[in-house]
């Protein structure tokens, strides 16, 4: 196999592997979003919780791609490698959102009552 295919591969293993991460951390999220509707802040924040790990596993995978071309190994492009970034990128915007908007209606249930 030439050493081209084996690159190419490996960039579409890592990129699934983002995807798959970033996109459990969204689901996650939208179990804890679902939970805030209902006033369960438990468990919103577990899932919340739950989510930020998930991220941060594809958070890892990405940098090490991103680290390897900084030490001057060239990495092609691969539109499945962008579409992962972009997917963790909005991952992380959204719980971002997501554990501020606990935290806000935690606030606003407790002056509340």
């Amino acid at each position: 196999m030439s050493q081209q295919f084996v690159e190419t591969d490996s960039l579409n293993e890592l990129s699934m592997n983002i995807l798959i991460h970033a996109g459990n951390a969204r689901e996650l999220l939208v179990k804890g979003l679902n939970a805030l509707e209902e006033m369960d802040f438990s468990t919103a924040e577990n899932f919340v919780k739950a989510a930020r790990k998930e991220v941060v596993v594809a958070h890892g995978l990405q940098t090490d791609t991103l680290q390897m071309e900084a030490s001057g190994e060239q990495i092609r492009y691969s539109t499945l490698f962008c579409h992962a970034q972009d997917t963790l990128m909005t991952a992380q915007s959204e719980i971002l959102i997501g554990e501020h908007m606990v935290r806000l209606f935690k606030k606003f249930a407790e002056k509340m009552n």
